[in-house]
């Protein structure tokens, strides 16, 4: 996948930049030797940014450099945040898909849903006629130590999630876990009717992660932003009566 480090700078950059560029050049371009940067640059007129376009399997990838990048650690970059980006043309994108490959795709979905063959559920029923909207699938990541983790199950089952239930277009919630590197890594997915529903929860900046002091307290690293996807179909195993 492909990933997008945005920096937010300071009014101070173009003019402090000079002491730390040579520091920043040269693990950009170990990076890039390693395969993990793609491109990256300052953005132009006027200078008060840049991006760096990343390839790996997760956004920690942009993540751990941006923590180390000299441009972080000197202060010249005031917030950093990474996004997903989901390339779908050209020669080096993540997901290529060719034109007769996405109206096949299309018919193919609209056969299998007039043909009656797959039985209704709760999300495959959600699916609208292009015109409206589709619901929407929240995505966070976070992480805490193994004897921490506990305190964010809490603080999300009993906290967050209940809060969630009072919000119009508010459909469910998932609160994933597994051990990773020593650390106990979290992913929170969170479905909405629309984005309109998103934002009644996130506010006028949808794709910034909302963390509350309490969760900050007990996690060792969390995303700042969030991704956010179309739900297109899906499938729910029916109970045993």
């Amino acid at each position: 996948m492909h990933y997008l480090l945005f920096y937010e700078v300071g009014e101070d950059y173009p003019s402090r930049r000079a002491q730390f560029r040579n520091a920043h050049l040269q693990k950009a371009w170990a990076a890039s030797d390693r395969g993990e940067l793609v491109l990256g640059g300052a953005l132009a007129n006027p200078v008060d940014g840049a991006v760096l376009l990343f390839k790996g399997d997760s956004p920690e990838i942009a993540e751990r450099f941006a923590k180390v990048d000299p441009y972080v650690t000197g202060g010249l970059v005031k917030r950093w945040y990474v996004r997903e980006w989901t390339t779908v043309a050209g020669n080096e994108s993540a997901i290529p898909i060719k034109p007769d490959a996405a109206a096949a795709s299309g018919a193919s979905a609209t056969s299998a849903t007039e043909g009656g063959n797959r039985s209704p559920s709760s999300l495959s029923s959600a699916i609208h006629p292009p015109q409206q909207q589709l619901p929407i699938l929240r995505l966070w990541k976070a992480r805490s130590t193994v004897p921490k983790a506990s305190a964010y199950v809490r603080h999300a089952s009993e906290k967050v999630f209940p809060k969630l239930r009072g919000i119009p277009g508010h459909r469910g919630a998932y609160l994933l876990r597994r051990a990773v590197d020593g650390a106990m890594e979290f992913v929170v997915m969170t479905l909405w009717d629309s984005m309109d529903a998103v934002r009644r929860f996130a506010g006028a900046q949808p794709d910034k992660a909302v963390i509350e002091p309490e969760a900050r307290a007990v996690l060792t690293s969390c995303d700042e932003s969030v991704t956010h996807f179309e739900v297109v179909d899906g499938m729910e195993n029916a109970k045993a009566s």
